[in-house]
């Protein structure tokens, strides 16, 4: 299993996601909530996630419709999973974006 030291902050993610080319709506965060919705290729599989960049808490839904968060350990392994961790998380041995 992989470890992570923290998670990317707001500011960290909006450049992750332009870096990436992900779309990013903040909408719910601009008007007061907590969350961000992000969508992109995940290891060629298009997902949608959203994400609460204060705790770094996801959640979506996967490409067989079933949802999963960031307590998914059963995913662990999963390509589209573990690239969705990789780029949300920062490893043990990773600086921040």
């Amino acid at each position: 299993m992989k470890k992570f030291k923290g998670y990317l902050n707001h500011q960290q993610i909006l450049e992750a996601c332009i870096k990436a080319d992900f779309d990013v709506d903040t909408s719910r965060y601009d008007n007061g909530g907590d969350w961000i919705t992000i969508s992109g290729q995940f290891a060629d599989q298009p997902l949608q996630i959203i994400y609460a960049s204060f705790n770094g808490r996801f959640i979506g839904k996967s490409p067989e419709g079933d949802v999963f968060s960031e307590m998914s350990a059963e995913l662990e392994g999963t390509d589209w999973y573990d690239a969705i961790l990789d780029f949300l998380y920062i490893a043990l041995d990773e600086q921040a974006a």
